[in-house]
C-alpha cells in the first residue's frame, strides 16, 4: 500500500530520533532534503530520483541529497538506489579560504567595542574553538586563571582539553575575566553558533568566525605541535585535521616548520664523503 511522503518521512524521523542520533544532524542534513519532497505526494523510487537530480552536481549538497533518499528508499522498502549520481565531490576540492593573519585577528579583536563579544572573539582566536563551544566551557576553572581550557560534554565530540596558542593572549585578551553575551543558551549547539556568526557578519568581520578555527590549527604546526595533539583537542579525528585543516597550509606555513627542524641540535646528519674530510682536514693544517 502506497503512503504519501508527509506519512514515510514522520516514520523515518521517529524512528532516526529512537536510534539516539542528534537533532542538530536531523536538521541540517535530513530534513534541509526532505522538506523538499511535496507532502502529499506518495513515495515513490521516481520521486526520489527527482530530489536527487534537483542538487548541482559534484556538490556536498549532492552527496546530501544522495545519503537522504537511499536512507529513506530502504526504510520505505522502495527499490531505488542514488549511489550512482553522488558524483566526484570531496572537502579536497573545496577552494581554500582567505584564513586571517594573527595581526589581522589582533587588529579586529581591537575593534571590536561589545566587551561580552569581544571575550567570545577572543576565545576563539586563542583556543580555535566551534562558535558554539565558548559557551560550554567549564567557566569556573577559567576564572581561576586555568590556560587549559576545559570544553564540556554537550558539544558535538563530547569533552576534552584544549591548550591556548599564543598563550600570551590569555592575558592580552583578559579570558579569564569571563564576559558571556545575553543570548539563550538553553537552544541547540547549532543555534547558538549562529547567534555568535550572526553578530560578528553583522559587524563586518572581513573573514568567516569559524577562519579563526582554521587559523588556529595551522598556528600548531607552527609550533610544532604533533598532528594527533592537535587534531584531538579540535575535537575530531588525525584523518579529518589532515584532510581538512592542513590543506590550508601554504609553503610559507611548510617553510617555517622546515627552518624550525633545521635549526635542532639532535637532527639527522649526513655521512660526510671522504673528499670533503680530505679538504676540511687539508684546511685545518
Amino acid at each position: 500500500m502506497q503512503r504519501n511522503c508527509s506519512y514515510w518521512i514522520e516514520k523515518f524521523k521517529e524512528d532516526y530520533f529512537q536510534r539516539g542520533s542528534s537533532e542538530t544532524t536531523w536538521r541540517t542534513e535530513y530534513w534541509k532534503m526532505l522538506k523538499l519532497l511535496p507532502p502529499e505526494a506518495n513515495l515513490t523510487p521516481k520521486l526520489l530520483h527527482k530530489l536527487v537530480i534537483s542538487t548541482e552536481v559534484n556538490t556536498r549538497t549532492r552527496i546530501r541529497a544522495c545519503m537522504v533518499a537511499g536512507q529513506l528508499a530502504h526504510f520505505a522498502k522502495l527499490n531505488y538506489d542514488p549511489s550512482p549520481y553522488k558524483g566526484k565531490y570531496s572537502s579536497k576540492s573545496v577552494s581554500p579560504r582567505n584564513i586571517p593573519s594573527d595581526d589581522l585577528i589582533v587588529d579586529w579583536y581591537d575593534r571590536l567595542k561589545n566587551p561580552n563579544w569581544k571575550w567570545v572573539y577572543g576565545m576563539l582566536a586563542t583556543y580555535g574553538l566551534r562558535p558554539h563551544e565558548a559557551f560550554r566551557l567549564d567557566l569556573p576553572q577559567l576564572r581561576l586563571g586555568d590556560r587549559i581550557l576545559w570544553v564540556e560534554n554537550d558539544t558535538k565530540t563530547g569533552s576534552r582539553q584544549v591548550w591556548a596558542f599564543h598563550p600570551e593572549w590569555f592575558e592580552q585578551f583578559d579570558l579569564s575575566l569571563v564576559r558571556l553575551p545575553n543570548i539563550q543558551l538553553d537552544r541547540t549547539n547549532d543555534r547558538v553558533g549562529h547567534s555568535a556568526t550572526a553578530y560578528f557578519s553583522d559587524f563586518g568581520l572581513p573573514f568567516h568566525l569559524y577562519d579563526l578555527r582554521h587559523r588556529w590549527a595551522i598556528r600548531t604546526l607552527e609550533y610544532g605541535l604533533d598532528i594527533g595533539l592537535a587534531a584531538k583537542q579540535m575535537g575530531h579525528s588525525r584523518e579529518v585535521h589532515e584532510r581538512i585543516y592542513h590543506r590550508w597550509i601554504n609553503a610559507t606555513i611548510h617553510q617555517r616548520a622546515y627552518e624550525l627542524i633545521l635549526s635542532r641540535d639532535d637532527r639527522p646528519r649526513p655521512p660526510v664523503r671522504q673528499e670533503t674530510a680530505k679538504k676540511e682536514e687539508g684546511q685545518d693544517r
